[in-house]
């Protein structure tokens, strides 16, 4: 493909369809052109190799584990809590904090089984 003249080609999509390319190109370091034309024409199955998908999905789990405990700990103390009738704000700030954390490692994964299934 090197420096050779290029055609254009135009097609339509959705602004859904318009940002998620953006977004895919941009995740894999190239610009829209060049990501469509990996995909065409490169035979690109997949943005990462099964060895660290596997690393950092293993990585990913280990984590949700660790907040997880957390969850369950803070759960249990806010019981204890509200049964005396002190649960403080405290307590259910970390909580939802803790939450977050949760709902950004689930899209952590999401992201990384993207980028094994494309």
């Amino acid at each position: 493909m090197g420096t050779e003249n290029k055609t254009q080609y135009n097609f339509r999509m959705t602004a859904e369809e318009k940002k998620l390319l953006h977004q895919l190109a941009s995740e894999s370091g190239r610009t829209v052109s060049g990501y469509i034309r990996a995909k065409l024409f490169g035979g690109e199955k997949a943005t990462i190799n099964a060895v660290e998908f596997l690393k950092e999905y293993k990585a990913q789990i280990h984590e949700m584990q660790k907040i997880g405990n957390n969850i369950n700990q803070l759960t249990h103390y806010a019981n204890i809590c509200i049964n005396s009738g002190k649960l403080s704000e405290a307590v259910v700030q970390e909580m939802n904090e803790k939450l977050g954390e949760l709902i950004h490692c689930e899209r952590s994964i999401e992201s990384l089984e993207k980028k094994i299934i494309r």
